[in-house]
């Protein structure tokens, strides 16, 4: 974040180590991508862990914009490292209802967006613009890699206010990562 932000004012973190093998990230909340740590918090629920951080900055909030494959905040990092499966929820300017699913283990892509799908939720994979394949990205630091989700404009801003839809949303994701849990490979 740099020594010219301060923790507190300028942005939040929390760290939720639940001693789960699954991790939720959401590391551009607040006001750079608004949203993703709500729908973030709700999908980690009390059990699987979460890494939130939140840009408080009313005015230039992107100044705190960090790529996934930049990101190295040591309380991410840790978490991470100790994780078998990473969630990485983001936002994407694409206006309509869709999720274009990226990150580096290609079962947990497919799983992921086989279980949206079918919960009616519109789906792009793999998510060519925004990939998120790269080894540096957070999201596929824990061992067997991750999976990246960019919700488009609408929905990242309906879908925190929408409970049942948010609740259909992060079941059907949890199914998705719990199947292709069963068998990891990238």
């Amino acid at each position: 974040m740099g020594s010219s932000h301060t923790s507190g004012k300028d942005y939040r973190i929390e760290v939720a180590d639940r001693r789960s093998t699954v991790t939720v990230f959401a590391i551009h909340g607040g006001a750079i991508e608004p949203g993703t740590e709500a729908v973030a918090a709700a999908l980690a629920g009390t059990d699987w862990n979460l890494y939130r951080f939140e840009s408080l900055l009313s005015s230039a909030p992107w100044r705190l914009h960090l790529t996934a494959a930049h990101y190295d905040e040591p309380g991410a990092l840790a978490l991470a490292a100790r994780s078998r499966l990473g969630v990485a929820i983001h936002g994407q300017r694409d206006p309509g209802q869709s999720v274009c699913v990226g990150g580096g283990n290609e079962s947990l892509r497919q799983a992921v967006a086989d279980a949206l799908s079918a919960a009616g939720f519109e789906t792009e994979q793999p998510c060519r613009r925004l990939p998120g394949r790269s080894p540096a990205n957070l999201v596929n630091r824990p061992k067997d890699g991750g999976v990246q989700l960019e919700l488009s404009a609408d929905l990242l801003r309906e879908l925190p206010a929408q409970e049942d839809r948010l609740g259909r949303f992060c079941a059907a994701l949890r199914a998705g990562v719990n199947a292709a849990g069963r068998n990891p490979s990238r």
